[in-house]
């Protein structure tokens, strides 16, 4: 069982990993694609659409309450 301290520990350490993970991401991405075949301009093209698709997305519960409370 581990005491309060050692928890706090292994909370920071894991949210270090999880940090250096998300920085580490993009670049093992880039990389691994254009190995892979597919020029930086495709993947990025693809990354905008999928982009623009999650902001319409979140986008539309505010519409609906904008427009429902007329």
């Amino acid at each position: 069982m581990l005491d309060k301290t050692e928890h706090v520990q292994h909370v920071q350490h894991v949210a270090e990993v999880g940090t250096v993970t998300a920085k580490v991401t993009p670049p093992v991405v880039v990389s691994g694609m254009v190995i892979a075949g597919y020029p930086l301009q495709d993947w990025l093209i693809v990354l905008t659409i999928i982009y623009t698709v999650i902001q319409i997305v979140l986008l539309l519960p505010k519409l609906r309450q904008m427009w429902g409370s007329r």
